[in-house]
C-alpha cells in the first residue's frame, strides 16, 4: 500500500522530515479519526493536532515516535485530564499499554504531561507547559469525572504568597503546586 494513501489534499503542504515521520502521521490519523468526541474533527484540525505534537516534541528535544504523537494527539483531542485506562481505550489498540507507562514518564521529565492521583488513587495525566495556564482539577466522587479549572489570578497570587510563607517557615523550596475539588457534577445530581 502506498502512504499517500491516507494523506489527503489538505495535508500535501505538510513536510516530514523522513518517510518514517510521514508514517507517524499517518497513524495519527488513526487515532483523530475514531473519535468519540463531538468537535469540529476535520483534515485541517487533525493536521493542526500532529504539527502541535511535533513541535512540542522537537522544541523539548524528544525523539518523535508513534507512541508519544498518538499519546499527546489524545490529550489534546479531549482537553482534560484522562486516566491511564481512558488512554488505553482511545487509542484503541495504536499504543501498547507498557508503551503508553514508559511514554507517561518519559514526558513527564521534560514537564509536557502531568501525572496526578484522583482521591481513589487512579493515576491521571495531563498536558502540562504547553501553552496552558496553571491549572488545578475537580473531581465528580459519583461518575469519576476530572476537569480543569483555573482559578482567578488573584487567588492564585494569595496561594503563591502563601506558598513563599511556608518555604520560609519549612526551609523548603516548593517547586509546584495544586488544588484538587471533590464535587457530585450535574449530571449525577440529576439522575
Amino acid at each position: 500500500m502506498s502512504t499517500d494513501s491516507h494523506i489527503n489534499d489538505s495535508d500535501k503542504n505538510l513536510t516530514f522530515d523522513s518517510d518514517r515521520e510521514k508514517k507517524i502521521y499517518e497513524q495519527c490519523l488513526k487515532i483523530c479519526g475514531s473519535t468519540e468526541l463531538s468537535v469540529k474533527n476535520t483534515p485541517e484540525t487533525q493536521k493542526e493536532l500532529y504539527e502541535k505534537c511535533r513541535n512540542i516534541l522537537k522544541n523539548s528535544n524528544v525523539p518523535l515516535t508513534q507512541p508519544r504523537i498518538n499519546l499527546l494527539i489524545i490529550l489534546m483531542m479531549y482537553k482534560k485530564p484522562l486516566t491511564v485506562e481512558d488512554i488505553i481505550r482511545l487509542s484503541n489498540g495504536q499504543i501498547a499499554v507498557s508503551s503508553i507507562y514508559r511514554n507517561i514518564n518519559d514526558l513527564k521529565d521534560k514537564n509536557i504531561v502531568d501525572e496526578f492521583q484522583t482521591p481513589e488513587n487512579t493515576k491521571v495525566i495531563c498536558l502540562s507547559g504547553v501553552g496552558d495556564d496553571h491549572h488545578h482539577h475537580i473531581f465528580c466522587k459519583s461518575c469519576g469525572s476530572i476537569n480543569d479549572i483555573e482559578l482567578d489570578s488573584i487567588f492564585e497570587k494569595a496561594i503563591e504568597k502563601e506558598i513563599k510563607k511556608i518555604e520560609s517557615i519549612y526551609n523548603v523550596s516548593v517547586d509546584s503546586h495544586s488544588l484538587e475539588l471533590s464535587s457530585v457534577c450535574n449530571k449525577c445530581q440529576a439522575t
